[in-house]
């Protein structure tokens, strides 16, 4: 088993865990009505306890955890797997159990329970057809209420007291559930309340704005005293202090190599924060770094390897190439896929790159040629795709469609790696 899998095989196990021991350890049956599904209905709410823990704790962001998920884009979809198994719990949990217990801790129950799904659908809703049209979250709006996941933790928690629960009649399992959900709870105070104390971020300034086209920025960073560590092809997270509505830490994949002193960020303008950013980030505004992050790194692929970039996904392509000074580590196909010509950034460096024989560079425009397909791509490249290591970044539509492609010319899955860069 691939050393990335094991994170999520050690989520499963965690919650499959409460499951066998709730087995091993059945509650006594007390002589109530619908009892085998008040202990069903116990067992799937005591699961979505530990889920929403597991949560919560990939939300701290670990980066000693990282290499188990295959990076933090990963960490954040096992995030969001991890939270939708628990909604999908209480909600059957909420359906089916008995209503005859009307104690204090009810209400509270149903609390916790409306407020989750409530998040739940403010993060899945914009990704439906028809609750997309009309619901437009923002990031910022968005992240904000997503700090609640812990809050309606702690309330679960506290309704678990003021029931009359099967569970606290078998001593197993209502121990294991209480070790790793108050430790979901206490992670979660940690983040909201003493995280910033502890984690630090490194301080650098605003160097240069520098308009690429129309929507693009390069944003040039300078450090006050030590530089970003990091390996081309990984990202940061960023804000910039003394304008409040750039204060939220944004992810951006850098772009400069790893050897240069200042880090080089190449931003869109796609959303109201990098709207507002292409408008008003000025020279010398103070920025904070918090990085780096990512597995994204073509040099543990096969010795030829197949790149493709669409539109502003140049960005880990563009470190990787200002990272090899002249010889790529790689026998490398480079596709870089914009709709038209004017939105094509750094097309003299890469061409530059190109001429060293290694690396080559195929340029397309979606509006002359269409989109890009697995099977141009095999066209295209010497020797076709078999064999070969497979590197995707850009709209998640189009790395999910041609992933699926590539898979269907018979590219194995382990060939292919992308980053999914959605952490809504």
């Amino acid at each position: 088993m691939r050393k990335q899998h094991l994170g999520n095989l050690a989520i499963a196990a965690v919650a499959a865990l409460n499951i066998i021991l709730w087995l091993i350890f059945p509650p006594p049956y007390d002589g109530r009505p619908l009892f085998l599904v008040g202990v069903f209905g116990e067992m799937l709410s005591s699961t979505a306890l530990i889920l929403m823990s597991c949560a919560i704790f990939l939300a701290n962001r670990p980066r000693f955890v990282e290499p188990y998920f295959g990076g933090l884009d990963k960490m954040y979809q096992s995030h969001k797997t991890a939270a939708l198994l628990a909604f999908f719990m209480i909600l059957i949990h909420w359906i089916i159990m008995p209503r005859g217990d009307l104690r204090i801790g009810t209400p509270i129950g149903i609390a916790a329970a409306l407020g989750f799904v409530v998040l739940i659908l403010l993060t899945i809703a914009p990704t439906m057809p028809i609750l997309g049209s009309f619901v437009r979250f923002s990031y910022s709006r968005w992240r904000w209420t997503h700090k609640f996941i812990g809050l309606f933790l702690l309330l679960g928690i506290v309704h678990s007291y003021l029931v009359n629960t099967l569970i606290a009649t078998t001593v197993v399992p209502l121990l294991y559930v209480r070790i790793i959900s108050f430790a979901g709870a206490a992670l979660y105070l940690y983040k909201e309340l003493l995280a910033g104390h502890f984690h630090k971020h490194l301080p650098y300034v605003v160097d240069e704005v520098r308009k690429l086209n129309g929507t693009t920025l390069e944003v040039t960073l300078k450090p006050h005293d030590r530089k970003l560590d990091f390996n081309a092809g990984q990202f940061l997270f960023v804000h910039f202090s003394g304008d409040s509505k750039l204060a939220e830490p944004h992810p951006f994949t850098v772009s400069s190599a790893p050897m240069e002193n200042n880090l080089r960020l190449s931003i869109k303008a796609s959303g109201d924060w990098t709207h507002y950013l292409n408008e008003h980030l000025k020279p010398g505004t103070p920025a904070n770094i918090d990085g780096s992050y990512g597995m994204f790194n073509y040099k543990t692929g096969r010795p030829r390897q197949i790149w493709i970039a669409g539109g502003i996904g140049v960005t880990p392509f563009l470190s990787w190439v200002r990272s090899f000074g002249g010889q790529p580590d790689a026998d490398v196909d480079f596709f870089y896929t914009t709709r038209s010509e004017g939105e094509a950034l750094f097309l003299d460096e890469l061409q530059a790159a190109s001429a060293q024989g290694r690396f080559r560079l195929h340029v397309l425009y979606s509006t002359h040629s269409g989109r890009l397909s697995a099977a141009s791509v095999a066209k295209l490249s010497p020797g076709g795709v078999i064999g070969k290591s497979i590197y995707l970044c850009g709209p998640v539509a189009m790395t999910m469609a041609l992933s699926g492609q590539f898979r269907r010319l018979g590219v194995a899955a382990q060939d292919i790696h992308f980053e999914e860069f959605n952490f809504r």
